[in-house]
């Protein structure tokens, strides 16, 4: 019985980590595309581009937030997580923390599949937008075709195909956006010309400062979620080793500049070209239709798809490990709710949670009801509810030893209520009485309400074990 037990074990982790985790035999150079890939989303395609088209340059400077919590987690998170081995962010938190219970790594589990599953539904709304606009594909059926193709690959391949297809989305994104800014700006007369160009329009546009509160609290925000975001980190598990990791987040940050050049390039062009434009998120669109040929503005179209595509597969895998491997192999077993899993049925589970982590935001983004103005909250939301959720509770188990499991419940929920709490507060009800603090972005209070939840209830937990 004890040799089938171990079996049994080695089975379900030998599954686990071939679907979830490639075997850990990805190296730097697919690893640092596919953590570019997760990064790149449709919104820096579309949003961000629309965001330079309104404010210039200055939007700029919050990649160098990113680009913050990209060093974070090549200094504290990344290699150290990979060290420890494990499949999710909540595995780990519950190895550290839970013993026999799961509730930390179940807590967790639950709220990030929650929060991934709301996100998708933004990447389905932006690309079929981008469709619809272009080649007047109906909403559904361009929602459809972006979760069929997606779910296709991601559920035949796990991670592994998903990396693989990453590097070819990667490259298609580079390419387009890259041969856009190049052509773009020849067309305008050069890059003084350009420049100069926009200075008519409105000198503002290249100042660095022009919107402080906007590009602060983005930085922030996207600064603490990439530090820890659960699916930039599901690459880093299925890296070869720690020293992987350490080299890939070096090559991703290299490629991601490319991309934020060209894409701060191609929102001045847009400004230059379309002055009037009433919705700035319609810069791409305007751009490949109107300023490119056919070859060039294809090219542009493809990397928004691509972005769409390299976002949603990371997602799936992400949430289905959330629901598979976190909630039903881990945590429902260690409260009683359902018998020990079998390797088959935790398969079964894993696939349906794929499909479902499809077609769950699929139905939204089609007719999201009166969950719409939820979708919108938690879109709004997402990098920093998620280095409010997890920023201090993932580093604190790393680097402090005296952290408790109490500590990290109480850091895990506070982090996430006060993130939610903040936005509901400011941007919802619009509560005059927060004064000027209604400018923090929801991560500066998200992460510091956290940090006082874990470190005191960790404390507390630890005095009253010593006087026990």
């Amino acid at each position: 019985m004890i040799g089938s037990s171990e079996a049994h074990s080695e089975a379900e982790a030998s599954n686990a980590e071939s679907f979830y985790a490639a075997d850990r035999r990805i190296g730097c150079v697919f690893g640092a595309m596919s953590l570019t890939a997760t990064q790149v989303s449709a919104g820096t395609l579309i949003g961000t581009i629309g965001i330079h088209y309104a404010v210039g340059v200055s939007f700029g400077l919050v990649w160098l937030g990113i680009w913050a919590g990209w060093v974070a987690s090549l200094l504290f998170v990344g290699p150290q997580l990979r060290a420890r081995g494990g499949i999710t962010v909540s595995e780990f938190l519950s190895a550290r923390f839970d013993g026999d219970n799961e509730v930390v790594g179940g807590t967790t589990a639950a709220l990030v599949s929650v929060i991934y599953l709301v996100y998708t539904t933004a990447q389905y709304v932006a690309g079929a937008v981008v469709l619809d606009a272009v080649f007047g594909v109906p909403r559904v059926l361009g929602i459809a075709a972006f979760a069929a193709v997606a779910l296709s690959y991601t559920l035949v391949g796990g991670i592994r195909l998903s990396i693989y297809s990453d590097a070819v989305q990667v490259a298609t994104l580079l390419l387009g956006v890259a041969a856009a800014a190049v052509v773009g700006v020849a067309e305008t007369g050069g890059a003084g010309a350009l420049i100069d160009a926009a200075a008519a329009i409105d000198p503002a546009l290249l100042s660095a400062t022009s919107a402080p509160a906007l590009t602060t609290g983005l930085a922030l925000s996207f600064g603490f979620g990439i530090a820890v975001a659960p699916y930039e980190l599901s690459r880093v598990y299925a890296m070869r080793d720690p020293e992987t990791v350490k080299r890939a987040i070096p090559i991703s940050i290299a490629i991601q500049a490319v991309i934020a050049v060209c894409i701060l390039t191609l929102g001045l062009l847009a400004r230059v070209r379309f002055p009037g434009l009433a919705d700035p998120d319609a810069s791409v669109v305007r751009l490949a239709l109107d300023l490119f040929g056919p070859a060039v503005g294809l090219l542009l179209l493809g990397a928004v798809v691509a972005a769409v595509l390299s976002t949603v597969d990371s997602v799936l895998l992400v949430t289905s490990a959330a629901v598979a491997h976190d909630i039903y192999e881990r945590t429902l077993p260690a409260v009683g709710l359902v018998p020990e899993p079998t390797p088959a049925g935790v398969r079964r589970v894993s696939r349906i949670a794929t499909v479902g982590a499809a077609v769950v935001p699929a139905a939204l983004a089609v007719n999201p009801g009166p969950l719409g103005g939820v979708v919108q909250l938690i879109v709004a939301l997402y990098t920093s509810v998620l280095g409010s959720t997890l920023f201090v509770p993932v580093l604190g188990g790393l680097h402090w030893d005296a952290a408790t499991g109490g500590g990290a419940l109480a850091g895990v929920v506070v982090g996430f209520l006060t993130a939610t709490a903040w936005q509901v507060l400011t941007e919802v009800w619009k509560v005059g009485a927060l004064g000027s603090l209604t400018a923090l972005d929801p991560v500066v209070p998200g992460v510091g309400a956290s940090a006082v939840a874990f470190v005191a209830v960790s404390l507390a937990d630890d005095s009253r074990l010593g006087s026990g």
